[in-house]
């Protein structure tokens, strides 16, 4: 069984190579389209779902899940050790 603890190699990527990497990325979406705008036209455009959404949210942000609540919350018992 493995155990805890600190490895090497596990955890989080340093902002920097998280930087790096999106910069490499939008480096590569211009050169193929021409601008941000045209890269993100190009997925709105394509036929898959899973882009569409990912413009859209990114556009307008992710919808919050509302959650109504109707009644009052009665607590009958209280046990204090």
């Amino acid at each position: 069984m493995a155990k805890g603890g600190a490895r090497i190699g596990a955890g989080r990527k340093s902002i920097s190579e998280e930087m790096n990497s999106r910069e490499l990325a939008m480096s590569a979406l211009v050169k193929k389209y021409g601008s941000k705008e045209e890269a993100l036209i190009a997925l709105l455009n394509s036929d898959n779902p899973i882009l569409i959404k990912f413009v859209y949210e990114h556009g307008f942000g992710k919808p919050l899940d509302k959650i109504e609540h109707s009644g009052n919350l009665n607590i009958t018992d209280v046990v204090f050790e």
